[in-house]
């Protein structure tokens, strides 16, 4: 057993003072000194700080009267126990003892799925919107894989069938919006896999406004692998449900013409502006909506954002400017992403139009609240913003963009 005497032993050997020793390992020199003395308990924390201090062993005493220690087993466990505990307190515990702490987790699921475990899907699916919306996608990316891993488990269960389809919506809109964020992320062939998924549940589920979102999200990462005529026939399919609200066609419609312009069919699209505008029109009630569409659908400027970048790719620039400045004035801070993508073609606008300190303006400030957000999406809006500078002869905000986001 290691004693105060073995400490002070081992100090002294190496040629370290008391207060020397105190300030390299945190612990007042009165403390040690008194733990040399032997008026204070030699702790495994302590010897483990002398030894990482000195690179060497301390050499323990012990009495010849002393018995050996018996190396049973549970002699064993401890002291690897208390040994763990020591590294732990010093901060320097091995990782891959750590990692074996996840071995065997999480909990099997029950076999039995009530309304408690569905609450819990959903919780988890609001943390995760609440946290990705803001643009902290890294994070909330990690938090839906192990959350869609223990959701998808529980579908095999026994449950209700009211319950049943209540969870089918449930992961499936989680599902949605990590192959969401996976699309954002630039990874399109992988988005779609998840993308099908959630679309598969919640067919099964019973939200036909969440189904028809997630043919909504498939289209757009169709449109940007560079097919958006497929991209609009999936909308079309979606917008043969009746049972669709007017809020999430008018969403549709919008998305629609949006596509439409990628595929150049300007007029097409056009006709898809006015549909999105006249169900508005019907859209008076959405306190009944989903909880995640007054997130995303319902949202205060959503629909002007939708509409915006509609008409910017129409090239219907002065209705384009009034739709994405009325979003940048009422989106929330928890829309950060789509509140960059209005800005980006706001600025484009600006210089387009000749008004070029506004469009500088506009563009450095995008800029800046770019500079933490990871999104393909914001990145290619950047990039167009650059092209378009160079276009107008704005050659310094051009250099100035691409040097500061590395686009």
């Amino acid at each position: 057993m290691t004693t105060g005497q073995d400490l002070r032993a081992l100090r002294e050997s190496q040629g370290l003072s008391l207060d020397a020793l105190a300030g390299e390992i945190k612990v007042s020199k009165g403390h040690l000194s008194r733990v040399e003395r032997g008026n204070r308990p030699v702790t495994p924390a302590l010897v483990l700080a002398y030894q990482r201090t000195f690179g060497v062993l301390v050499a323990a005493t012990r009495e010849d009267s002393e018995p050996p220690p018996t190396d049973t087993v549970d002699n064993m466990r401890r002291r690897t126990l208390l040994g763990s505990i020591a590294a732990a307190s010093m901060g320097a515990a091995a990782l891959e003892s750590l990692n074996r702490l996840f071995d065997g987790l999480p909990d099997p699921p029950p076999g039995n799925v009530g309304l408690s475990e569905v609450n819990a899907v959903e919780n988890a699916t609001r943390l995760y919107m609440e946290t990705d919306l803001s643009g902290h996608s890294h994070i909330a990316t990690a938090m839906a894989h192990g959350a869609l891993s223990w959701a998808t488990s529980l579908l095999d269960r026994n449950m209700s069938p009211a319950i049943r389809e209540r969870l089918f919506s449930a992961v499936g809109l989680l599902a949605d919006r990590l192959g969401w964020a996976t699309y954002d992320a630039g990874k399109p062939s992988q988005a779609i896999q998840l993308l099908t998924f959630a679309l598969n549940s919640t067919a099964q589920g019973d939200d036909r406004d969440l189904r028809a979102h997630v043919m909504l999200d498939i289209s757009t990462v169709i449109t940007d692998m560079g097919r958006p005529s497929d991209g609009v026939e999936v909308l079309r399919m979606a917008l043969g449900d009746e049972r669709v609200s007017p809020a999430e066609q008018a969403n549709l419609h919008a998305v629609a013409a949006r596509h439409c312009a990628a595929a150049g069919d300007r007029k097409a699209g056009l006709r898809h502006i006015s549909r999105a505008e006249n169900a508005l029109e019907r859209e008076s009630e959405v306190a009944g909506a989903p909880e995640w569409a007054h997130r995303i659908t319902v949202s205060a400027g959503h629909h002007d954002s939708a509409l915006g970048l509609a008409l910017f790719a129409l090239g219907e620039d002065d209705r384009a400017k009034v739709r994405l400045t009325s979003a940048i004035e009422k989106l929330g801070s928890g829309r950060t992403r789509t509140g960059l993508r209005c800005l980006t073609r706001l600025a484009a606008l600006d210089i387009r139009s000749g008004d070029r300190d506004q469009g500088q303006a506009k563009a450095l400030q995008a800029a800046a609240k770019a500079a933490d957000i990871h999104s393909t999406r914001v990145t290619a809006d950047l990039r167009m913003v650059i092209s378009t500078a160079r276009r107008h002869g704005m050659h310094d905000l051009a250099a100035t963009l691409t040097d500061t986001l590395k686009v």
